[in-house]
């Protein structure tokens, strides 16, 4: 049974109560929980310490035994061994210091790591990174640093682990996101599946959002945080969030924040529920705001120095919204000041160390010294982000928590074939910060995506998953430091629209569904940037070496490039794997249906059973 506080019956030593004859213990209900109550908000009292227990009721606490959780042991006698509820206790337990409740998850003395994943919006992959090829129209650009460099970025890189191959398994924002936080493919998505439609999902931003269907919980139990959150992590997000969909009618940002929060976080500010300025595609810009990076970092700033006062490890999910040009850059740094957020109640500059302390913590003269450090406008998101980055990373070294610290870094996609299932769009970097387990220059170049990230961030938070993931850790291949590029034992799977691609090892077949520039984002820029638009594709990434090609003039997608006719034995060998990923991702099949899709050992051949239409395989 679930309750709150009770004005009228005061709760025992064992934080439970005798009602209708049976004894019951006072636990938490989601659902229950206010979250803006000053006594949820605050690390100070004493009652957020103990709140797997207390919780942050409707109400007031008026007539509960409040205890430190620090200073108190829940007697023995309180439960059984299994957890389960026990007649009444004879007398009243006096608290005593000691560990968490039976059966629970430990909490106290927590030496799991605090875990920032940061994915900026929109950025472009440097030459210094180890990008795919140029598109094969524009073979000759070059992407360098800024002339003031990116040192605070690249640190991330330098003094840790870079992944040479990781890509996105969907390059749109929201579809990207939404694997990255559920470990799941976004054809997969339950807001998708709830249309009960016979064919293959539409894989798109407004069919891809955090939301309960049934069984079906990808906002409240089946994603990352929630999982952290359960196994006694505190949870926050911070930024561009892009994966609920509310009303306009509905809409303000404390009813945002409390969506967000339904979806495994304890902490939501900062934050930009949907893209700047784009109409029809959000329902909260009203022209007073852009991009704010003293904004997010200052609330990220203020989530990790709470976390670092509680005993429990903590979980950041940071999204900045730069430098994504749904609004100039420029305008946001010259025409609006740091005071302008969604939240509309800043009333002074924000004082943060590593951007506005050096200057008496104005904003004006901060964002001066960014254009200034700028040469083109290009620049400036990334300078920008830069400094947040080390903004971030000096105050985890304030706090003295950098060693014990995960801080991984990504881009949610490719920028200029985004949308469109070619390298440029799904090819990502990502940087692994974590002083404790990596050294400085390890680098990784098996196959790694977004859908991997959830199952490795409970890897290393030690906690079983509980929902349902296409993707694996990869922890422990790091550790082996083994090459996948002939490995076929994992097969990478690319979804946009109706479109499909799979890589294994060296070979990617890409299925265009239809050859029209409405309805296929990638045939529209794979026409105009000299790809190969067949229906049927296949690539020899490693261009007949035994390495994935990353050469700027080297593009193996070009349209002289197809493989599929040439090598027919290996293109109906990848066509049968990805044919097994439509089958088992189909709105008909079931929500968890795990099947492996793997060339070795190889999939079936054979013909498939008939499956849902549209499909993206040509037949």
């Amino acid at each position: 049974p679930i309750y709150g506080p009770d004005k009228t019956i005061m709760l025992d030593g064992c934080n439970g109560r005798t009602l209708n004859g049976k004894y019951q213990y006072h636990v938490k209900d989601p659902d229950d929980v206010d979250s803006e109550l000053e006594y949820c908000k605050s690390k100070i009292n004493p009652e957020t310490n103990w709140n797997y227990i207390l919780g942050c009721y409707h109400g007031t606490t008026d007539h509960t035994r409040v205890v430190d959780s620090t200073e108190y042991d829940l007697p023995a006698d309180c439960v059984l061994v299994d957890g389960s509820p026990t007649t009444a206790p004879v007398t009243i337990p006096a608290p005593s210091p000691t560990a968490a409740p039976v059966g629970t998850d430990p909490t106290l003395g927590d030496n799991r790591p605090n875990i920032i994943v940061m994915q900026p919006d929109d950025m472009v992959f440097f030459d210094k990174w180890g990008p795919p090829p140029n598109n094969p129209t524009k073979l000759d650009v070059v992407v360098p640093f800024p002339i003031s460099g990116l040192p605070h970025m690249d640190s991330l890189r330098l003094n840790g682990l870079q992944m040479m191959e990781a890509y996105t398994v969907s390059p749109s924002c929201g579809t990207s996101r939404y694997s990255t936080i559920t470990g799941k493919y976004p054809s997969r998505a339950a807001s998708s599946r709830k249309n009960n439609f016979d064919h293959l999902p539409e894989v798109m931003i407004p069919n891809t959002k955090l939301v309960d269907v049934g069984e079906e919980k990808d906002c409240s139990r089946d994603n990352v945080a929630a999982a952290l959150k359960a196994s006694g992590y505190l949870t926050g997000m911070v930024g561009k969030w892009h994966l609920s969909k509310i009303a306009d009618i509905d809409y303000s940002y404390s009813y945002a924040v409390n969506e967000v929060k339904k979806c495994g976080f304890d902490f939501v500010d900062g934050l930009y529920i949907e893209n700047i300025g784009e109409k029809g595609f959000n329902n909260y810009f009203d022209g007073t705001f852009s991009h704010n990076m003293e904004f997010v970092t200052h609330e990220a700033i203020r989530f990790i120095n709470e976390g670092s006062n509680s005993p429990n490890p903590f979980f950041l999910y940071f999204n900045p919204t730069v430098p994504h040009k749904s609004q100039s850059v420029r305008e946001a740094l010259t025409d609006f000041s740091c005071r302008a957020t969604p939240r509309k109640d800043v009333t002074e500059d924000f004082m943060i160390d590593g951007m506005t302390s050096k200057y008496g913590g104005s904003c004006e003269d901060y964002r001066a010294d960014v254009i200034d450090r700028s040469s083109n406008d290009d620049e400036l998101g990334n300078i920008w982000l830069d400094d947040s980055v080390g903004a971030l990373l000096l105050a985890l070294e304030n706090e003295g928590i950098l060693e014990n610290t995960l801080f991984l870094f990504q881009h949610d996609h490719g920028v200029e074939t985004k949308s469109a299932i070619y390298e440029n769009g799904n090819r990502i970097a990502q940087f692994i910060h974590f002083p404790s387990e990596y050294e400085s220059g390890t680098k990784y170049d098996g196959l790694v995506s977004t859908v991997d990230i959830a199952a490795t961030l409970l890897d290393f938070a030690e906690v079983s998953p509980t929902h349902f993931m296409d993707g694996t850790s990869w922890r422990n291949d790091v550790k082996d430091m083994a090459s996948r590029n002939f490995d076929n034992n994992k097969c990478i799977f690319f979804e946009m629209e109706y479109d499909r691609a799979v890589r294994c090892g060296c070979y990617k077949y890409l299925a265009i569904n239809e050859l029209n520039e409405t309805i296929s984002s990638t045939f529209k820029r794979g026409k105009k940037f000299g790809y190969s638009i067949e229906l049927e594709n296949l690539f020899d990434l490693c261009g007949g070496t035994d390495h994935y090609i990353t050469a700027r003039k080297e593009n193996q997608e070009a349209k002289d490039l197809n493989l599929n006719l040439d090598e027919s034995s290996t293109s109906m060998k990848m066509q049968a794997v990805l044919q097994c990923h439509l089958d088992r991702t189909a709105h008909s099949a079931s929500p968890g249906n795990g099947t492996l899709c793997n060339l070795n050992p190889a999939t079936p051949t054979s013909a498939p059973q008939e499956i849902p239409t549209p499909s993206p395989v040509n037949p």
